[in-house]
């Protein structure tokens, strides 16, 4: 049934304009940024470490370098870089070889996870080799046991919109370790990176001085990359950028948590999305991995079992009126 043009309608209005207005009434905003410390306080402990899958050795410090020195160093609590992809790609050393150059970036990742106390964890993966980064069958068996091993009480992936596809493929490759390992009670978090924005940031996590010094070191880490582009510098102007977004935010609207308070020692912002499945727009799990996994962990979707042909297909649980 066709909305009821409005009273008001001006001698332009069309009737094709009320369909261009829906999808505006129908995305949900955000209109509540919450400190991501207090759903992350639910979900992590000894046996529940923060997780942080890198497709590359500098992506964990670009992304989320303070809020990982947070939780491994003043916080104690088990924090882990998974290296995805490791390889000799985008080295800046000609003089080396295939070998050294692979190397060379493994050190960088774990120097980088040295200064910042996480544990460091290089998957190896044959996909790296593979074209459009497609996992093998050891690939997945790898991932899945490793994620009923190591039960993450929150894991952090690159957003749905990044562009790279070592990224894009990463985010797939969490959303099957997350199905396989039926790991329901997961946050998943989706960390900004340089090749994508957030859709929809609802999340953020305050960083000091000292924080920001750490993050620097953890950046420089990665010499082979720093000599390419200067995230150093571009990480430090985007999260001074983003604390005054969540000033200006708050005062327009409601911000969550107790981060309602001003906080002086604020000096830069990581900005986060908390995932959750949609029911009300299905559609969003044919672009995105992580919600069509959310929403077959949640329930929402169902997932038969495979028949002869180790095909496996899903099909959505309709919403209760």
């Amino acid at each position: 049934m066709q909305s009821p043009l409005p009273s008001d309608q001006g001698d332009h209005w069309q009737p094709a304009f009320e369909d261009l207005l829906r999808p505006v009434r129908e995305v949900v905003t955000h209109g509540e940024l919450v400190d991501v410390r207090e759903p992350l306080r639910h979900v992590l402990g000894p046996k529940r470490p923060l997780v942080l899958l890198c497709p590359h050795a500098d992506d964990g410090a670009i992304t989320a370098a303070c809020l990982m020195h947070e939780y491994a160093v003043r916080r104690g609590l088990p924090v882990i870089e998974v290296l995805v992809f490791t390889g000799e790609r985008n080295v800046d050393a000609p003089w080396l070889n295939t070998t050294k150059k692979a190397t060379v970036r493994e050190s960088e990742f774990r120097l980088e996870c040295e200064v910042l106390g996480a544990e460091a964890v290089l998957w190896h993966l044959d996909a790296y080799r593979n074209p459009g980064y497609r996992p093998s069958g050891a690939d997945i068996d790898k991932i899945v046991t490793w994620f009923r091993e190591r039960t993450p009480g929150a894991l952090i992936v690159p957003p749905a919109t990044d562009a790279h596809q070592a990224h894009r493929m990463t985010r797939a490759l969490a959303a099957i370790a997350l199905v396989g390992a039926g790991q329901a009670d997961t946050l998943v978090l989706s960390g900004w990176t340089p090749w994508g924005p957030l859709p929809q940031p609802n999340a953020f996590f305050p960083y000091d001085d000292e924080a920001d010094r750490v993050k620097e070191w953890a950046i420089n880490c990665h010499a082979s990359q720093v000599r390419l582009t200067d995230y150093t510098e571009f990480c430090n102007h985007l999260g001074r950028a983003y604390a005054a977004l969540t000033r200006e935010w708050s005062e327009g609207h409601r911000l969550g948590g107790r981060s309602a308070q001003r906080d002086d020692r604020r000096v830069g912002v990581e900005l986060f999305q908390i995932e959750s499945y949609d029911p009300k727009h299905p559609e969003k799990g044919l672009s995105d991995p992580i919600q069509l996994a959310l929403g077959m962990l949640g329930g929402h979707i169902a997932v038969e079992p495979p028949p002869l042909d180790n095909v496996v297909t899903v099909r959505a649980v309709p919403t209760p009126v």
